[in-house]
């Protein structure tokens, strides 16, 4: 009877050792478990206003642009502009000497008289009979023939003098007193930069949204970022097909003549609003050419998911398909995670995103352009 208490008492001092070192290894692994959990920050997935900004590069063009250059072969006689000046249309730039064109007018203008004087006379004499009627006829022939010649000599001595086609802004003199002009020699160049034009391109998904007067906004790094402000003038009616690209002009305000020629602009076009699902770019992760984001599931685990992305700006990407309203993602220690990771919850971003994104909303933007009187 004694030795069935030993054993007894044995056995429960086993049991009891037994449970006593389960429960520590429970705790343990139970310890060991909350200290692999990451902790991140979270926002609640929700559709907001957003606008589809579309962006391109374009190079500015002057609104007019020629070389100045003469129609005839003739020595400079006087120059009257300086470089680099603004003139007016119709004001005189050279003048070509004239001096034998003077003097071929003054006998031409004399031969004319002439030949009135003659056809006064023969008409007289007809009206007697004393004359035929085809020296009458002649004598008229003459006098038209007179007075073409008298009009091409004016309309060479009228190209001699080569004035402004329009308004705008010389360049460079390349000319001087006496020097010999030809139908190639340079003169100088005229640009009207009142207004700047500026080609740019933008893939073909958008053309259904693009219409002529569309506000666009560009930029140049040469000024300081300035915005100026214009719209679309008109749109290629052919889509490259190298590039699968439509062509469009655009014309920009210039009046204070900061933007030139050749000038790199950074063109912005902001188009009507729409609902759409906005993340931080800092949730979004990629492989390659695809995107993910993890998801928090009931069970506080990050479970991966697959999507497809949109326009970015501003620090935040849009997602057309994989994510919906009221979903809860991940938005700090992304980089920790991978599919089915238990995390803990230390932060939830959902409001300071929703006033962020309010902030760079583009709800005060407007799509159509109401023109400027420069432009």
């Amino acid at each position: 009877m004694l030795m069935k208490k030993k054993y007894f008492i044995i056995f429960l001092v086993i049991l009891l050792l037994f449970i006593i070192w389960n429960l520590q290894k429970s705790s343990k692994s139970n310890s060991v478990l909350a200290e692999n959990r990451a902790a991140v920050a979270v926002m609640t997935v929700f559709k907001s206003s957003v606008a589809i900004t579309l962006k391109s590069i374009g190079t500015a063009t002057s609104n007019e642009s020629v070389d100045i250059m003469s129609n005839v072969t003739q020595i400079v006689s006087s120059v009257h502009f300086n470089d680099c000046e603004y003139v007016k249309k119709g004001q005189l730039l050279v003048q070509l000497n004239i001096d034998r064109k003077i003097a071929e007018k003054k006998q031409m203008e004399i031969n004319l008289l002439e030949q009135q004087r003659e056809l006064n006379r023969l008409k007289i004499l007809r009206e007697k009979k004393v004359v035929p009627e085809k020296d009458y006829d002649i004598q008229k022939t003459k006098l038209l023939d007179a007075q073409a010649k008298l009009d091409g000599i004016n309309a060479d001595i009228k190209e001699s003098s080569i004035a402004a086609p329009f308004d705008g802004v010389l360049g460079i003199r390349k000319v001087s007193v006496g020097a010999l002009l030809t139908p190639s020699s340079i003169i100088t160049t005229i640009d009207d930069i009142d207004k700047i034009k500026v080609d740019f391109t933008l893939p073909e998904k958008y053309i259904l949204l693009l219409v002529p007067n569309l506000k666009i906004t560009a930029r140049c790094a040469a000024l300081a970022e300035k915005k100026f402000d214009g719209y679309i003038l008109a749109i290629e009616p052919r889509i490259s097909a190298a590039s699968r690209s439509i062509s469009m002009r655009g014309v920009i305000a210039n009046r204070e003549h900061l933007l030139k020629p050749g000038m790199m602009l950074k063109i912005t076009i902001r188009l009507k609003n729409r609902e759409a699902i906005c993340i931080p770019e800092k949730a979004l992760s990629s492989i390659g050419e695809k995107h993910y984001v993890f998801i928090l599931s009931d069970s506080a685990r990050a479970k991966l998911r697959y999507v497809t992305i949109g326009e970015r700006e501003n620090g935040f990407v849009e997602i057309e398909k994989g994510l919906n309203s009221g979903d809860k993602i991940i938005t700090e220690g992304v980089n920790k995670l991978s599919d089915n990771n238990l995390v803990t919850i230390v932060k939830d971003d959902t409001i300071e995103l929703m006033q962020a994104m309010s902030k760079h909303g583009s709800g005060k933007n407007k799509g159509e352009y109401q023109q400027d009187s420069a432009l």
